[in-house]
Protein backbone atom coordinates (compact mmCIF):
# COMPACT_ATOMS: atom_id res chain seq x y z
CA UNK A 1 0.00 0.00 0.00
CA UNK A 2 0.70 3.59 -0.57
CA UNK A 3 1.21 6.84 1.39
CA UNK A 4 2.02 10.27 0.70
CA UNK A 5 4.59 11.61 2.71
CA UNK A 6 4.43 15.22 1.32
CA UNK A 7 2.34 17.37 -1.47
CA UNK A 8 3.41 20.68 -2.93
CA UNK A 9 1.50 22.73 -5.28
CA UNK A 10 3.29 22.93 -8.72
CA UNK A 11 1.81 25.17 -10.07
CA UNK A 12 -1.53 27.13 -9.64
CA UNK A 13 -3.03 30.76 -11.06
CA UNK A 14 -6.95 31.37 -10.46
CA UNK A 15 -7.54 32.86 -14.01
CA UNK A 16 -5.95 29.33 -15.64
CA UNK A 17 -7.41 25.96 -15.93
CA UNK A 18 -4.30 24.05 -15.55
CA UNK A 19 -4.84 20.45 -16.06
CA UNK A 20 -3.19 16.93 -17.34
CA UNK A 21 0.33 16.71 -15.67
CA UNK A 22 2.97 14.04 -16.89
CA UNK A 23 6.32 13.46 -15.10
CA UNK A 24 9.45 11.83 -16.18
CA UNK A 25 12.82 10.97 -14.92
CA UNK A 26 15.44 11.46 -17.10
CA UNK A 27 18.43 8.57 -17.61
CA UNK A 28 21.36 10.91 -17.65
CA UNK A 29 20.69 12.34 -13.91
CA UNK A 30 19.41 10.35 -10.67
CA UNK A 31 17.60 14.18 -9.23
CA UNK A 32 16.33 15.33 -12.70
CA UNK A 33 12.78 14.82 -13.37
CA UNK A 34 10.42 16.67 -16.43
CA UNK A 35 7.04 17.43 -15.89
CA UNK A 36 4.57 18.97 -18.56
CA UNK A 37 1.14 20.11 -18.30
CA UNK A 38 -1.31 22.01 -20.04
CA UNK A 39 -2.44 25.30 -19.51
CA UNK A 40 -5.29 27.28 -20.84
CA UNK A 41 -8.33 29.28 -20.54
CA UNK A 42 -10.96 26.24 -19.90
CA UNK A 43 -11.24 22.01 -19.91
CA UNK A 44 -11.87 22.67 -23.62
CA UNK A 45 -9.38 25.62 -24.46
CA UNK A 46 -9.65 28.54 -27.49
CA UNK A 47 -5.94 29.20 -26.13
CA UNK A 48 -3.38 26.80 -24.58
CA UNK A 49 0.46 26.58 -23.76
CA UNK A 50 2.45 23.30 -22.83
CA UNK A 51 4.65 24.25 -19.85
CA UNK A 52 7.52 22.22 -19.70
CA UNK A 53 9.49 22.53 -15.52
CA UNK A 54 12.99 21.05 -14.69
CA UNK A 55 13.84 19.72 -10.97
CA UNK A 56 16.92 18.90 -10.14
CA UNK A 57 16.75 17.77 -6.93
CA UNK A 58 14.60 14.67 -6.77
CA UNK A 59 11.55 17.26 -7.17
CA UNK A 60 11.33 19.14 -4.34
CA UNK A 61 11.85 22.50 -6.40
CA UNK A 62 11.04 23.40 -9.85
CA UNK A 63 11.79 25.60 -12.91
CA UNK A 64 10.17 26.48 -16.10
CA UNK A 65 12.28 25.41 -19.37
CA UNK A 66 10.01 25.75 -21.87
CA UNK A 67 6.01 27.39 -22.81
CA UNK A 68 5.07 26.19 -25.87
CA UNK A 69 2.09 28.47 -26.91
CA UNK A 70 -1.01 27.43 -29.23
CA UNK A 71 -4.52 29.19 -30.13
CA UNK A 72 -7.11 28.74 -32.26
CA UNK A 73 -7.69 31.83 -33.27
CA UNK A 74 -4.09 32.39 -34.21
CA UNK A 75 -2.60 28.27 -34.97
CA UNK A 76 -6.09 26.87 -35.29
CA UNK A 77 -5.04 24.54 -33.06
CA UNK A 78 -4.75 24.01 -29.07
CA UNK A 79 -2.63 21.59 -27.43
CA UNK A 80 -4.73 18.32 -25.63
CA UNK A 81 -2.91 15.60 -23.54
CA UNK A 82 1.04 15.85 -23.54
CA UNK A 83 2.43 12.70 -22.43
CA UNK A 84 6.30 12.27 -21.75
CA UNK A 85 8.79 9.58 -22.72
CA UNK A 86 12.14 8.95 -23.42
CA UNK A 87 13.45 7.44 -27.01
CA UNK A 88 17.24 6.71 -27.48
CA UNK A 89 17.93 9.08 -24.51
CA UNK A 90 16.11 12.33 -26.59
CA UNK A 91 13.06 13.56 -24.54
CA UNK A 92 9.73 13.75 -25.83
CA UNK A 93 6.68 15.53 -25.61
CA UNK A 94 3.85 13.77 -26.99
CA UNK A 95 0.75 15.45 -27.64
CA UNK A 96 -2.21 15.62 -29.77
CA UNK A 97 -3.98 19.15 -31.09
CA UNK A 98 -7.42 19.60 -31.60
CA UNK A 99 -8.87 22.43 -33.86
CA UNK A 100 -12.59 23.16 -31.68
CA UNK A 101 -13.90 23.14 -28.37
CA UNK A 102 -16.23 20.21 -29.07
CA UNK A 103 -14.39 16.99 -29.41
CA UNK A 104 -16.91 15.22 -31.35
CA UNK A 105 -16.64 16.75 -34.08
CA UNK A 106 -13.09 17.89 -33.76
CA UNK A 107 -10.09 17.17 -36.05
CA UNK A 108 -6.94 15.89 -33.81
CA UNK A 109 -3.29 15.34 -34.62
CA UNK A 110 -0.40 13.96 -32.93
CA UNK A 111 3.06 16.10 -32.91
CA UNK A 112 6.29 15.63 -31.07
CA UNK A 113 8.88 17.97 -29.51
CA UNK A 114 11.82 16.53 -28.96
CA UNK A 115 15.03 17.25 -27.41
CA UNK A 116 18.34 15.72 -27.44
CA UNK A 117 19.80 18.30 -24.90
CA UNK A 118 17.71 17.69 -21.98
CA UNK A 119 15.13 19.96 -22.94
CA UNK A 120 17.62 23.06 -23.38
CA UNK A 121 15.90 22.92 -27.57
CA UNK A 122 13.40 21.29 -28.82
CA UNK A 123 12.26 20.80 -32.21
CA UNK A 124 8.47 19.80 -33.73
CA UNK A 125 7.25 17.01 -35.79
CA UNK A 126 4.05 16.32 -37.36
CA UNK A 127 3.34 12.95 -37.13
CA UNK A 128 0.79 10.77 -39.11
CA UNK A 129 -1.05 8.98 -35.42
CA UNK A 130 -4.71 9.20 -35.30
CA UNK A 131 -6.77 10.51 -33.02
CA UNK A 132 -6.36 11.79 -29.65
CA UNK A 133 -5.44 11.45 -26.34
CA UNK A 134 -1.54 9.84 -27.22
CA UNK A 135 0.03 7.08 -24.87
CA UNK A 136 4.09 7.20 -23.78
CA UNK A 137 5.69 5.64 -26.80
CA UNK A 138 6.96 2.48 -25.73
CA UNK A 139 9.65 0.17 -26.74
CA UNK A 140 9.09 -3.28 -27.07
CA UNK A 141 10.67 -6.06 -29.51
CA UNK A 142 12.62 -3.87 -31.34
CA UNK A 143 9.77 -1.81 -32.11
CA UNK A 144 8.00 1.36 -30.76
CA UNK A 145 4.56 1.76 -30.02
CA UNK A 146 2.18 4.27 -29.34
CA UNK A 147 -1.61 3.91 -28.39
CA UNK A 148 -4.42 6.65 -28.85
CA UNK A 149 -8.24 6.50 -29.38
CA UNK A 150 -10.23 7.38 -31.93
CA UNK A 151 -13.75 9.60 -32.12
CA UNK A 152 -15.50 7.74 -35.05
CA UNK A 153 -18.72 9.61 -35.05
CA UNK A 154 -20.39 12.72 -33.51
CA UNK A 155 -22.28 10.43 -30.94
CA UNK A 156 -18.82 9.92 -28.91
CA UNK A 157 -18.24 6.27 -30.33
CA UNK A 158 -14.63 5.27 -29.53
CA UNK A 159 -12.06 2.94 -30.65
CA UNK A 160 -8.76 2.16 -28.91
CA UNK A 161 -5.76 2.25 -31.50
CA UNK A 162 -1.98 1.73 -31.18
CA UNK A 163 0.54 2.80 -34.12
CA UNK A 164 4.13 1.40 -34.10
CA UNK A 165 7.87 2.15 -35.88
CA UNK A 166 10.56 0.00 -36.67
CA UNK A 167 13.23 2.62 -37.17
CA UNK A 168 13.25 4.81 -33.75
CA UNK A 169 10.02 6.84 -34.67
CA UNK A 170 11.67 8.45 -37.72
CA UNK A 171 8.62 6.73 -39.27
CA UNK A 172 5.00 5.54 -38.05
CA UNK A 173 4.22 2.37 -40.42
CA UNK A 174 0.63 1.03 -39.60
CA UNK A 175 -2.08 1.23 -36.97
CA UNK A 176 -3.94 -1.33 -35.29
CA UNK A 177 -6.43 -1.99 -32.83
CA UNK A 178 -6.46 -2.26 -29.45
CA UNK A 179 -9.81 -2.68 -28.52
CA UNK A 180 -13.53 -2.51 -29.79
CA UNK A 181 -16.81 -2.84 -28.93
CA UNK A 182 -19.85 -1.74 -30.09
CA UNK A 183 -21.48 -1.87 -26.69
CA UNK A 184 -18.29 0.23 -25.22
CA UNK A 185 -16.07 2.98 -25.50
CA UNK A 186 -12.50 1.82 -24.80
CA UNK A 187 -10.00 4.96 -24.80
CA UNK A 188 -7.14 6.68 -23.13
CA UNK A 189 -4.73 3.28 -22.77
CA UNK A 190 -2.00 3.18 -20.28
CA UNK A 191 0.60 0.76 -22.04
CA UNK A 192 3.24 -0.95 -19.81
CA UNK A 193 6.01 -3.39 -21.16
CA UNK A 194 5.83 -6.50 -19.55
CA UNK A 195 8.82 -7.87 -20.92
CA UNK A 196 7.57 -10.87 -22.93
CA UNK A 197 4.07 -9.27 -23.43
CA UNK A 198 2.18 -5.51 -23.66
CA UNK A 199 -0.46 -4.87 -21.17
CA UNK A 200 -2.87 -2.20 -21.95
CA UNK A 201 -5.09 -0.58 -18.90
CA UNK A 202 -8.33 0.86 -20.83
CA UNK A 203 -10.76 3.25 -19.94
CA UNK A 204 -14.56 2.46 -20.95
CA UNK A 205 -16.34 5.64 -21.32
CA UNK A 206 -19.72 4.28 -22.18
CA UNK A 207 -20.89 4.31 -18.35
CA UNK A 208 -20.92 6.52 -15.57
CA UNK A 209 -18.72 4.51 -13.20
CA UNK A 210 -15.87 4.27 -16.43
CA UNK A 211 -15.12 0.83 -15.33
CA UNK A 212 -11.42 -0.49 -16.20
CA UNK A 213 -9.99 -2.97 -18.45
CA UNK A 214 -7.00 -4.52 -19.42
CA UNK A 215 -5.80 -6.44 -22.96
CA UNK A 216 -2.77 -7.83 -23.69
CA UNK A 217 -0.55 -8.69 -26.68
CA UNK A 218 2.87 -10.82 -27.52
CA UNK A 219 3.31 -9.11 -30.81
CA UNK A 220 2.26 -5.59 -30.02
CA UNK A 221 -0.59 -5.78 -33.30
CA UNK A 222 -2.61 -9.14 -31.73
CA UNK A 223 -4.45 -7.82 -28.66
CA UNK A 224 -6.43 -9.83 -26.57
CA UNK A 225 -10.15 -9.62 -25.31
CA UNK A 226 -10.25 -7.34 -23.18
CA UNK A 227 -11.06 -8.32 -19.33
CA UNK A 228 -12.11 -6.06 -16.99
CA UNK A 229 -10.43 -5.18 -13.39
CA UNK A 230 -12.09 -3.87 -10.17
CA UNK A 231 -11.19 -0.66 -10.36
CA UNK A 232 -13.21 2.31 -12.21
CA UNK A 233 -11.43 5.58 -13.21
CA UNK A 234 -10.23 7.48 -16.07
CA UNK A 235 -6.76 8.19 -17.30
CA UNK A 236 -5.29 5.04 -15.83
CA UNK A 237 -1.25 5.84 -16.03
CA UNK A 238 1.15 2.88 -15.15
CA UNK A 239 4.52 1.54 -15.30
CA UNK A 240 6.28 -1.74 -14.64
CA UNK A 241 7.76 -2.08 -10.99
CA UNK A 242 9.57 -5.75 -11.52
CA UNK A 243 6.54 -8.09 -11.79
CA UNK A 244 3.61 -6.27 -11.23
CA UNK A 245 2.57 -2.58 -12.01
CA UNK A 246 1.90 0.36 -10.16
CA UNK A 247 -0.80 3.15 -11.62
CA UNK A 248 -2.40 5.66 -10.73
CA UNK A 249 -6.16 7.15 -12.09
CA UNK A 250 -8.80 9.32 -11.28
CA UNK A 251 -11.48 7.22 -8.76
CA UNK A 252 -15.49 7.23 -10.36
CA UNK A 253 -16.50 4.91 -7.67
CA UNK A 254 -18.90 7.16 -5.48
CA UNK A 255 -21.72 5.55 -3.12
CA UNK A 256 -23.74 8.74 -3.85
CA UNK A 257 -23.60 10.57 -6.49
CA UNK A 258 -26.09 13.24 -5.45
CA UNK A 259 -24.55 14.23 -1.72
CA UNK A 260 -22.15 17.59 -1.61
CA UNK A 261 -20.37 15.88 0.71
CA UNK A 262 -19.46 13.24 -1.50
CA UNK A 263 -15.86 12.47 -2.42
CA UNK A 264 -13.74 10.71 -5.18
CA UNK A 265 -10.00 10.45 -5.17
CA UNK A 266 -6.96 10.40 -6.57
CA UNK A 267 -5.50 6.68 -6.21
CA UNK A 268 -2.28 4.22 -6.48
CA UNK A 269 -2.95 0.68 -7.26
CA UNK A 270 -0.36 -2.42 -7.32
CA UNK A 271 -1.82 -5.00 -9.87
CA UNK A 272 -0.38 -8.36 -10.14
CA UNK A 273 -1.18 -8.99 -13.83
CA UNK A 274 -1.00 -12.73 -13.11
CA UNK A 275 -3.11 -12.97 -10.10
CA UNK A 276 -5.44 -9.91 -11.21
CA UNK A 277 -4.89 -9.31 -7.44
CA UNK A 278 -5.26 -5.63 -6.83
CA UNK A 279 -4.45 -3.25 -3.94
CA UNK A 280 -5.67 0.72 -3.68
CA UNK A 281 -4.34 3.51 -1.89
CA UNK A 282 -6.52 6.79 -2.00
CA UNK A 283 -3.96 9.73 -1.84
CA UNK A 284 -5.86 13.11 -2.70
CA UNK A 285 -9.53 13.56 -2.31
CA UNK A 286 -12.00 15.51 -4.24
CA UNK A 287 -15.44 16.60 -4.04
CA UNK A 288 -17.91 14.64 -6.30
CA UNK A 289 -18.89 17.96 -8.10
CA UNK A 290 -15.67 18.76 -9.66
CA UNK A 291 -15.03 14.46 -10.70
CA UNK A 292 -14.50 16.24 -14.18
CA UNK A 293 -12.09 18.63 -12.78
CA UNK A 294 -9.07 16.38 -11.72
CA UNK A 295 -7.18 13.34 -12.43
CA UNK A 296 -5.29 12.89 -15.42
CA UNK A 297 -1.81 11.74 -13.32
CA UNK A 298 1.17 10.79 -13.90
CA UNK A 299 4.04 8.81 -12.53
CA UNK A 300 7.72 8.37 -12.40
CA UNK A 301 9.83 6.04 -9.91
CA UNK A 302 12.52 8.08 -7.66
CA UNK A 303 14.14 4.94 -6.11
CA UNK A 304 13.29 1.18 -5.07
CA UNK A 305 9.93 2.48 -2.54
CA UNK A 306 9.34 5.62 -3.55
CA UNK A 307 7.30 7.33 -6.62
CA UNK A 308 6.76 10.66 -7.36
CA UNK A 309 2.87 11.37 -8.52
CA UNK A 310 1.46 14.61 -10.29
CA UNK A 311 -2.20 15.39 -11.23
CA UNK A 312 -4.51 18.06 -11.35
CA UNK A 313 -7.37 18.78 -9.09
CA UNK A 314 -9.69 21.40 -8.37
CA UNK A 315 -10.86 20.88 -4.27
CA UNK A 316 -12.43 24.28 -3.38
CA UNK A 317 -10.56 26.55 -6.20
CA UNK A 318 -11.93 28.26 -9.00
CA UNK A 319 -9.93 26.48 -11.56
CA UNK A 320 -7.79 23.19 -11.30
CA UNK A 321 -4.21 23.28 -10.40
CA UNK A 322 -0.89 21.17 -10.43
CA UNK A 323 -0.17 19.16 -7.90
CA UNK A 324 3.09 16.40 -7.00
CA UNK A 325 2.69 13.85 -4.24
CA UNK A 326 5.38 12.44 -3.08
CA UNK A 327 4.74 8.69 -2.64
CA UNK A 328 6.32 5.63 -0.04
CA UNK A 329 5.64 1.99 0.69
Amino acid sequence: MFKSKKEIIIAQNEKKYLSFPDIIKSPKADNRFFLVYREGDDHHPTWSKLVLLISEDGGDTWDTKHKFPLTIKKDNYVWNCPRLSYVNNVLYIICDQKNSTFERTSTFKTVFLTSATEGNFFKLKETPLPGMVPDKIIEFKNKLFCANHKIKSPKNDLIQLVSWSRDKGENWYDTNIVAHDPKKQFCEASVVDMGDYLIAYLRDNSGHMRHIYTTRTEDGINWSKPSRIEIFGQRVTALRDEKQIIGAYRDTNVADRHKEDSRVHISVFEHDAETNKINVSNIDPEYVQNQYHFGYTGMAKKDKDSYLLTYYIKQNEKNPFIKLSFLER
